[in-house]
């Protein structure tokens, strides 16, 4: 396993839903993304910060943060369609898409797990090659980059996690990406599994 495989794993882990098994693993996690730690971080945006974070905080009240963040609006949404979709049936037909490209390499979801769920992504990046990894980190940059302001406004630790993962897709900074993209008027045509990133999203989103 590349080390840009385990990092991607390493992400995927912070990004889901925490419960003991991730607590546990705190400290390798921290080991494998310890060179992704940017050399002066905001505090916001150190990883090393927020493994503290899960580390020092009860389970509970870390899950109920998790929900409040992740489930309460579309801004915030770890499910990368409905960002640009919605519920319209486009996002239906885009899943199937993805869904597709998953069994391609192997990659079985969970029963409850959508297939465009960023976790379950970046475990799908985390099985290709170096290479395709970050040519399939690409094609949601401007997802993820939307997604890491939004958390940015609401003062959360996870924004850590999704810098990071910009910074793997070769975005190093998100906020010119993201005022770059809402400052442009064009209508890009509807993204499908590999041009997720060229849809354009609500300049007030």
């Amino acid at each position: 396993m590349h080390n840009l495989s385990r990092q991607l794993r390493a992400l995927a882990l912070l990004l889901d839903y925490p419960g003991d098994a991730m607590q546990a693993h705190l400290a390798e996690i921290s080991a494998v993304l310890g060179p992704l730690e940017p050399d002066h971080p905001a505090p916001r945006e150190s990883l090393r910060e927020l493994i503290d974070h899960m580390a020092t905080t009860d389970l509970m009240d870390l899950q109920a943060e998790f929900v409040d963040t992740f489930d309460r609006g579309r801004s915030t949404s770890l499910n990368l369609f409905e960002q640009v979709h919605g519920d319209s049936r486009d996002r239906g037909q885009a899943m199937v898409d993805l869904l597709a490209q998953y069994q391609e390499v192997g990659l079985d979801l969970q029963a409850k797990e959508l297939p465009d769920y960023l976790p379950v992504y970046l475990e799908y990046c985390s099985v290709l090659d170096p290479g395709a990894a970050r040519e399939a980190l690409e094609e949601v940059a401007l997802l993820v980059a939307h997604l890491t302001v939004a958390l940015d406004r609401r003062e959360s630790h996870w924004v850590a996690v999704t810098s990071a993962a910009c910074r793997l897709a070769g975005v190093g900074d998100w906020r010119a990406l993201v005022e770059q993209q809402t400052g442009q008027e064009a209508h890009p045509p509807t993204p499908g599994p590999r041009n997720i990133h060229s849809e354009g999203l609500p300049a007030d989103w």
